[in-house]
């Protein structure tokens, strides 16, 4: 698994770190933010499983433009062929086990398919 702990400059270092065949798992959080460190250990516990069938993208809030969708942190958006699928705020244990379950699952998209 791919956990980026990027700076994403802009809209188009963004949408390259989507440009993959896997579902991307993009966390906007903040260091400064008590829910989003206390809700990282459980991501990160979940996500391990996972490893091999998602990519993951953490963002600090501080270091990267605001995203439309990102209203309140900590925020999970999934992505799959650079569209947005599902937005989960908070990182609950039972939705992330749900969101990884049913993401990782989908298989691998081959390009020019």
């Amino acid at each position: 698994m791919s956990y980026v702990n990027a700076v994403i400059a802009d809209k188009a270092a963004f949408e390259r770190e989507l440009d993959t065949p896997k579902s991307v798992f993009v966390v906007f959080m903040s260091h400064e933010c008590t829910a989003c460190t206390d809700a990282m250990p459980r991501f990160m516990r979940i996500s391990e499983h996972y490893k091999e069938q998602v990519k993951i993208l953490i963002l600090d809030c501080m270091d990267t433009p605001r995203h439309p969708r990102v209203d309140r942190i900590p925020m999970l958006l999934i992505y799959r062929n650079q569209v947005l699928l599902e937005a989960l705020p908070g990182l609950g244990e039972q939705a992330l086990r749900r969101a990884f379950e049913q993401y990782s699952q989908l298989p691998a998209v081959t390009p020019g398919a």
